[in-house]
Parts: C-alpha cells; sequence; structure tokens
C-alpha cells in the first residue's frame, strides 16, 4: 500500500468581515445544523461561545433539574443585540463569523478521519450567523451557516412574523468515506460503467494466466478512496390560520453519489468468480409533506400526508469483467466470452402515507383523555426488469436435459413480467384512554394495530421455453428445474425437459405429478405479510410527594404469511419506582420480564415457491432428495423463536454538594433462547455509566463519564452431511457416520471406536430421520454440529473543562472509545473431515475484532475587544482498527484465481488540527 505522505500548511492570515450579533429572542428553527468543529450547532443569539454570567445555573447553589441533575449555563447573548431589541423602530440586524486558516497534518486522507468529515489545510469559513428584527411589526429573519464550501458544509435561512407565521429553509452535506485503501482496476466509479484500466474483459487463455495479469497490474495500482456524499436541501412553510388552527407544507430533496465497496459473482452457486467492485451511486428522493392541525382547550386534531419518491439515476451498472471464470450447469460456452456483467441497481419507487390523530379531554369523566390514530400507506415500485442475460449464449447447453440456450434467455421476452409491479400496502390504528379513577392514580389503556399486504406475485418462468427457475450472474450459471431421470422415480422415459412442454402453466406443471431432480429452486417470490396487534395496560401511583410505583401490562402478537411461525405472543410485564425525595437527587428502577412463544413451528414453509411444489418426493435412489428439507427441524429464525427476557434498570443523580454532582446508570438484560439450533442459550447485555459533573457558577464547568457495555451471545449449528435413498448408514460413538450403498458389507470399525448404530434410509422414513439433527441422523449427525459464542466489550471515557481565567478562556474535552469482540467456536474436526492442516488453520476462533479511537479537542478564546476573539483550536485524532476479515487483502489481494479482494479495509491514523480563527461582531 503507498503510504500517504505528511502534509503540513502555513496558518492563513485573517480577513475580517463585517457581521453582527442576533438578539436572544430570534427563532431558534436554525439550531439543529452543525459539524465536526461545530457538533452544537450555531446559535445566532451568541458570541465568543461563552457561558453567560447572569444564566440559569451560573449561581452557587447551581440550578438543578427535578432529576437532580444540573442544567446546563447557557452561552452569553450580546449586550448590543439586547440594547437594539428596545431601541428604535424598524429593522434591526446583528451578525458574526468565525474564520481563519487551519493546518492539518499526519494521515488526513485517511478513511478513519475522513469519515462524516472534511478538515483540509487552508483558509476556512468555520461558521457566521446573520439575523434582522422588526420588533414593532414582530418580523425576523435569520440566516447560519458553517464549513463554507466545505463537503460537511450546513446553512439555515428562516423568516416570518412571530406567532404568525414563518419560512424555513436549509442546505447541508455530509461525507461518508467507506474506504481509502481500494485499488480499482476500472475507470469509471460512480457511472453507470465500469471500463477496465488495460486488462483483458473475460481473462486471458487460463486461470493462473489471469491471475498473474491481475496480480501485475495490481502492484502498479494506487489506493484510492469510495466514498457517498449526501446532500439535503429542504423548505418548510408554517402558518397559523387561527389560534385554533395551523398548516404547514415542506418539501425535502436528497442527492447520494459516489461510490461504495460490493460485491459481484459469476458462475452459479458459491460463485466461479468473485470480485469487489465499486457500486456508483446516484440516489435522488423527494420527500413532500403537509399537515393541518387544530387545538382548542378540550380537543386536538391532526392530518398529515406525506410522499416520498426515490429515483435511481443509474438504473443498472455494467462492469467488465477481468477473471477467467468458471461455469455452473452449462457446457459448450468458453468462459472468456463472459466479458462482462451487470448489477441491477436500487429501483425507482415510491411511498405514500396519510394519517389523521385526535385527542379529547373529558375533566368530567375521571379526568380522562382518548387518543386515536389512523394511518394508511402504500409502498410501490415498478422497475422495469433487466433481462437474463446480455449474451446470446450461442452454442450453450443446459448440462441436465442438453436445452439449448441460445437466443432464448438475453430477450425481454424470456421474462414472464416486464416490471416488477411491487406494492405492499400498511394500515395502522392507534387507540388509547388515560384515567384518574381515585386521586394520585392514572391509568392507561392502549390498543394498537398495524398489519402489511404484499401484493407482489412473480413467476420465475422463461415463457420461451416453458423453463422454470432462472439463469444467475449473467448465463455464467443456472437454476433450473428438471425432471428427475433416475431410474425408478418417475415414469421410464421420462425426460429432463418434461416440464418445458406445458409452458409457464403452474397447475399443469403440477399435473404432470413428475418428481423435479431438485426441491430447492426458486420458482416464484414470496409476499411476505404480517399483522400485529399490541394490548397494554399500564398505572401510575404517586405514593408519595416524592415517590410514584408506576407498573405495566402488554401483549404483542403476530400473525404472519408464509414463515416457520404461522403467529407469535409476547407476554411484558414492566414494574417501576420512582423516588424524588430520599436523597438529595432521585433514585429511578425498573424491571421488565417478557415472554415470548408462538403456535407450531414449521421448518419448510416455502414449498409452494419452491420446484418442491412441482411433484412428488423422488421415491427411488434419489441422490438430491435432501434438496426438498430447506431447514432443520431444531432450528429456530431469530424473531420466531421462543425466548424469555428479563431487563433491570437503575438510576442514581446524587448532589455531593451544591456545586458537585454525580450519576451512575445500570442495565443488565438477559435474553434466554430454549432452541437446540440457532440462537441458543443466553444473550447478554450489561452497561454500567458513571459520570460526574463540578459547576463553579460561569467560571468553571469540569464535567467526565465512562461507560462500560458487555455483552455475549451464542449459536449452534450442524453441517449437512449426505443422505441418499436405500442406503446403509452406520454410525460410531461419537457420532461420526460412514456411508456405504445398502447390501455392502458393514465397514470395519475405526480403532477406538464402537459402532451404535445402522439406519436405513428409505422412502418412507427419509423426512424423519434427515429433517432432524441428531446423533444417528444421516443427513444432521450431532458430530458434525458447532457452536459458535460471541463476546463484546465497549469502553467509552470522556470529560471535559470550561474555565475562564480572566483574560482567556479555555473549552477543552476528550473522548476515548475501544471496541473489542472476541469470536470462538467449537467443532469435531474428524467429523466435518477436516484434514490436520484444515484443522490447525481454523483453530478455535479468529482473532479478536478491535476498535480504538481517541479525539481531543482545545478551543482557547482570547477577547481582543467587544467585538473581535481569537481563538486558537486543536483537534488530535487516533483510531485503530483490528479486523481479520481484511487480513492479508493488502499483500495478497488474490489468494485464488477466481477470489479477487480490492479493499484493504480501514488502516490505522493519526492527524491532528491547528487552527487560528477570529469571531467578528459588530
Amino acid at each position: 500500500m503507498k503510504s500517504h505522505a505528511r502534509l503540513y500548511a502555513s496558518l492563513f492570515s485573517c480577513v475580517v468581515l463585517a457581521q453582527w450579533a442576533a438578539p436572544a429572542q430570534a427563532s431558534a428553527g436554525c439550531l439543529v445544523q452543525g459539524n465536526a468543529l461545530n457538533p452544537s450547532g450555531v446559535n445566532p443569539s451568541t458570541v465568543g461561545n461563552w457561558m453567560d454570567e447572569e444564566g440559569l445555573g451560573t449561581r452557587i447553589p447551581a440550578a438543578r433539574a427535578p432529576s437532580g441533575q444540573f442544567y446546563n449555563i447557557p452561552l452569553s447573548p450580546r449586550e448590543e443585540a439586547e440594547a437594539a431589541a428596545k431601541g428604535e423602530a424598524g429593522w434591526k440586524g446583528w451578525g458574526y463569523a468565525e474564520l481563519g486558516g487551519l493546518a492539518v497534518s499526519g494521515d488526513e486522507r485517511s478513511q478513519g478521519f475522513r469519515n462524516y468529515k472534511d478538515l483540509k489545510s487552508g483558509a476556512y469559513l468555520n461558521s457566521f450567523a446573520v439575523t434582522g428584527e422588526d420588533k414593532a411589526n414582530a418580523r425576523y429573519v435569520e440566516a447560519i451557516g458553517g464549513g463554507v464550501g466545505m463537503l460537511d458544509q450546513f446553512y439555515c435561512l428562516q423568516f416570518g412574523r412571530y406567532n404568525d407565521w414563518k419560512v424555513s429553509a436549509f442546505y447541508d452535506s455530509l461525507p461518508q468515506v467507506f474506504t481509502t485503501t481500494y485499488r480499482s482496476l476500472w475507470s469509471g466509479a460512480g457511472t453507470g460503467n465500469l471500463t477496465l484500466n488495460g486488462l483483458t474483459p473475460g481473462g486471458s487463455a487460463s486461470a493462473a494466466t489471469t491471475q498473474t495479469n491481475i496480480r501485475n497490474a495490481l502492484a502498479t495500482t494506487e489506493n484510492s478512496e469510495l466514498e457517498v456524499v449526501r446532500k439535503t436541501a429542504g423548505v418548510r412553510f408554517d402558518m397559523n390560520l387561527t389560534d385554533a388552527w395551523k398548516i404547514y407544507a415542506s418539501f425535502v430533496n436528497e442527492k447520494r453519489q459516489g461510490a461504495r465497496p460490493f460485491g459481484a459473482v459469476f458462475g452459479g452457486g458459491g460463485g466461479g468468480g468473485n470480485m469487489e467492485v465499486a457500486e456508483s451511486i446516484d440516489y435522488d428522493t423527494h420527500n413532500f409533506a403537509a399537515g393541518l392541525q387544530f387545538s382548542d382547550s378540550v380537543s386536538s386534531f391532526n392530518f398529515s400526508a406525506t410522499a416520498s419518491f426515490f429515483r435511481n439515476d443509474i438504473d443498472a451498472m455494467t462492469f467488465q469483467n477481468p477473471l477467467y471464470i468458471t461455469l455452473n450447469g452449462i457446457t459448450g460456452l468458453n468462459p472468456g466470452s463472459f466479458t462482462q456483467g451487470r448489477i441491477d441497481l436500487a429501483p425507482d419507487n415510491e411511498h405514500y402515507n396519510i394519517k389523521g390523530e385526535y385527542a379529547r379531554a373529558f375533566p368530567n369523566f375521571y379526568k380522562g383523555k382518548l387518543t386515536a390514530t389512523v394511518a394508511l400507506g402504500t409502498m410501490r415500485q415498478n422497475d422495469k426488469l433487466v433481462t437474463p442475460t446480455e449474451y446470446s449464449l450461442s452454442g450453450g447447453t443446459v448440462t441436465a436435459g442438453g436445452r439449448s440456450l441460445a437466443n432464448v434467455w438475453n430477450t425481454p421476452g424470456a421474462l414472464s413480467r416486464d416490471s416488477a409491479d411491487a406494492r405492499i400496502d400498511t394500515l395502522l390504528a392507534d387507540l388509547g384512554l388515560v384515567l384518574k379513577p381515585v386521586s394520585g392514580l392514572d391509568v392507561n389503556g392502549k390498543l394498537r394495530y398495524y398489519e402489511t399486504r404484499n401484493s407482489m406475485q412473480y413467476q420465475s418462468c422463461n415463457p420461451l421455453t416453458g423453463q422454470w427457475g432462472r439463469l444467475l450472474n449473467d448465463g455464467s450459471g443456472l437454476s433450473l428445474v428438471t425432471a428427475n431421470t433416475t431410474a425408478g422415480v418417475n415414469p421410464a422415459g421420462t425426460s429432463a425437459n418434461a416440464y418445458n412442454a406445458v409452458g409457464c402453466n403452474l397447475d399443469a406443471a403440477r399435473a404432470l405429478n413428475l418428481s423435479p431432480a431438485s426441491g430447492n429452486v426458486p420458482i416464484a417470490s414470496v409476499p411476505f405479510d404480517y399483522q400485529q396487534f399490541n394490548a397494554s395496560l399500564s398505572g401510575d401511583y404517586r405514593l408519595g410527594k416524592a415517590s410514584s410505583l408506576n407498573a405495566t401490562l402488554e401483549r404483542e402478537t403476530f400473525n404472519r404469511e408464509f414463515r416457520e411461525r404461522d403467529e407469535t405472543w409476547e407476554d411484558r410485564f414492566k414494574l417501576g419506582f420512582v423516588d424524588r425525595g430520599t436523597i438529595d437527587g432521585m433514585i429511578r428502577l425498573s424491571y421488565e420480564f417478557a415472554r415470548r412463544r408462538g403456535g407450531e413451528y414449521d421448518p419448510n414453509p416455502y414449498e409452494a415457491f419452491y420446484s418442491a411444489s412441482l411433484g412428488p418426493v423422488p421415491s427411488a435412489n434419489a441422490v438430491a432428495m435432501p434438496s426438498w428439507l430447506h431447514s432443520i427441524n431444531q432450528f429456530r429464525a431469530f424473531d420466531l423463536a421462543d425466548r424469555n427476557q428479563n431487563v433491570l434498570n437503575a438510576r442514581v443523580n446524587y448532589a455531593f454538594h451544591e456545586v458537585l454532582e454525580g450519576a451512575v446508570t445500570l442495565q443488565a438484560k438477559d435474553a434466554e433462547f430454549p432452541g437446540q439450533l440457532g440462537r441458543t442459550g443466553h444473550q447478554k447485555s450489561n452497561s454500567a455509566t458513571v459520570d460526574m459533573s463540578y459547576q463553579a457558577g460561569s467560571t468553571a464547568v469540569v464535567y467526565g463519564y465512562y461507560t462500560y457495555q458487555r455483552s455475549a451471545m451464542e449459536q449452534a449449528g450442524v453441517q449437512p452431511n449426505s443422505c441418499t435413498l436405500n442406503n446403509t448408514y452406520y454410525f460410531y460413538s461419537n457420532g461420526q457416520v460412514l456411508m456405504t450403498v445398502r447390501g455392502a458389507p458393514a465397514p470395519v470399525v475405526p480403532a477406538g471406536l464402537t459402532l451404535v448404530s445402522t439406519q436405513n434410509v428409505t422412502a418412507a422414513n427419509w423426512s424423519s430421520l434427515c429433517g432432524a439433527a441428531s446423533p444417528t441422523s444421516p443427513l444432521f449427525p450431532d458430530s458434525r454440529g458447532w457452536d459458535v459464542a460471541s463476546k463484546d466489550r465497549n469502553h467509552v471515557i470522556g470529560a471535559g473543562v470550561k474555565y475562564d481565567f480572566g483574560k482567556v478562556r479555555l473549552d477543552t474535552n476528550f473522548t476515548r472509545t475501544l471496541g473489542r469482540t472476541q469470536i470462538n467456536y467449537t467443532y469435531n474436526g474428524a467429523a466435518l473431515d477436516m484434514t490436520p492442516v484444515q484443522a490447525a488453520l481454523a483453530g478455535g476462533g479468529p482473532s479478536d475484532l478491535s476498535f480504538a479511537q481517541n479525539i481531543f479537542d482545545a478551543s482557547v478564546l482570547v477577547p481582543i475587544n467587544k467585538n473581535l476573539t481569537m481563538r486558537f483550536l486543536v483537534r488530535y485524532e487516533t483510531g485503530k482498527t483490528r479486523d481479520w476479515h481484511y487480513d492479508g487483502v493488502a499483500t495478497n489481494p488474490m489468494p485464488a484465481n477466481n477470489a479477487l479482494y480490492l479493499d484493504a479495509g480501514p488502516q490505522d491514523y493519526r492527524a491532528t488540527v491547528v487552527g487560528v480563527l477570529f469571531q467578528v461582531a459588530l
């Protein structure tokens, strides 16, 4: 990898611009904008970013919230702004800007430092604010901005009349850097066509020669970056029609442009050619919203409508293929003829939603309040489908059955429909009632219903040939349904192409009653739907003036279409206690128990959408028979599995002194999965946070915090063996399976093992014997099982100091983040047929994943006069990542002749930003 050169630049002199400070009462609609050097945004009512001597929380004892925590000390407004606000009628304006120069050194081009920010050496306009106000007519205008001209810039403009109407407009951008160590073999990243730089499309004479050529090309290819820049702009109008009625309307446009790493595959199954390409991103999203609001002393009503239109300006991306690939299921074609591939990118789509909300108070009925919400939504996309391949495939035939592929898959006529015609409709209904039946008791009942309806139904069949299934990866592989030609399975003389004769008539294909060669070929899309229903009852009882007890009972029910479980239900009970009087602070405790169960579990609910539905299971000597089993009987999907969950939360705020307070937050979460395979055992997540804060008025503020999180997760699975009809399987005491053809002599028992069982698999018992894991399962023997345990440890520590020395003011903070993930697995290498070399390489788990980052920010403010403040800033940032996924990629990007890895992953970095900025105000 080419190392980045260190860049140093001298500081730029400041050019003083006229600026104004804003009045304290100006609208705060633009305060949410910010970037790395403006994490709290820009406040047009303050200059100097220092604490107000007369502000809330600056006196001793400091002001505290009901929880016992300090209030944040507000920033000091400009005296000129306050005076001008009381002066003559007409428009008055104020403003300020902070500008100067930055010098950035170190690994400033690394992914870790550049991600989500843009800091470069040179002149820098960090922030500005311009405001104006006409108090006599209650009119105002304000504009703020920051990072001017950079990729993380932001701006906001707002104007209007107080308590009458306002218009807000904003623009911001943000870079997301995915990698700076990508060695691209193509030109055209970010466009719809990637062309190779010097390499031969389709590879050279052989896979080995092609591998050598690619390695030579990579040796002279420099690292490049892949990033996506998000640019967002919007405008909103709000108006009060009367004291009770309001309207609003808004429009937001978001554009994302750039490229990111993406996987591309040739061949079928696991692929006969794998590589990382750069996926081009050119997204454009338009969001519209409008609403009507009503509110009086008894009732309120909101009606809103939203519409979102996503457009991908690159419908499909083509890329020239540098590999000499291998083909799957096809004969008669030259692998070198596959010179390019295609990726059909995210489709254009729309989303519409209307929502009505109503609330009414019943003061004479137990001081009750009723709330109701109804929302209707629909998501649609009708993207034009691409042809299965762009190649004629002349001379190519399907290996099974010999059917010609020539010119029958490279046309839209090979698709069962021209476009997706996909649609999902949603419905939400929510009803709540709050009552106060007795003094000190609040009771809240709530019902919520949500459903999705998926109307998309796509059949994967070529009307030109009658073949069910599809080509894979532009025709370099295939997944087609053929009839089983094993003797005794189907009637004598049955052709592998027997299904083709009835065209794409699914009922007619099933009426043939022929066993397919395999049962796992997808032939139709699965229209997943679900309905969710929640019912809850909660109560809050005040035990005294300073404490309360609350409890909640809730049941959540899911009904799902085409899932392993038609129905699941989860019962939750939560108990909480809050106390504000026992100590100088607050105690908050809660405990939650949840129990999820469901109906009967079907491991194979998708048979109607696979080739298994075309005919009966093979009845004689069928090698492909296990393809009828899509999962193991004991496996449980994560969102459907039985689960018992306990969650304990605690928080204590305590005032040690009138200027010193602290808090401790704890959470212990334990989710138990009683299933045998899939997520198993206990998933635990425990965390603790300690934070301290010291306030000595506006002179000094010191704070610090530490957070620790620990989690663990367990999973289990079984590697399939083989399970063939009319074969006898011999099982040994360690669960290892040895297979011989029925009628053959029993094998010699290996030394040290004991023969414990034999099993003959027949058409009558294959489903029960092969569909479940057990010590003597032919397909899923326990000996071929594996267990994985994952443990995460995360630490975050931070501290900050604000101190006024009189002539100089210091504002500094430090954050350190450290995360580590450990993955361990256990397995029986002998039962998995692993050689000693393979077992040694696999070991007991990969190296730990780790991430460490340190960020130190410091600013020294030197007020020169009431309108000019000099700011010296330093930002020092380091990052270190260890990720075994990228081990060896930088030095060996092509370990096999059909596998090409171009992204070396995140690198360690160390970067420093030094700046001199001037805050100027008039």
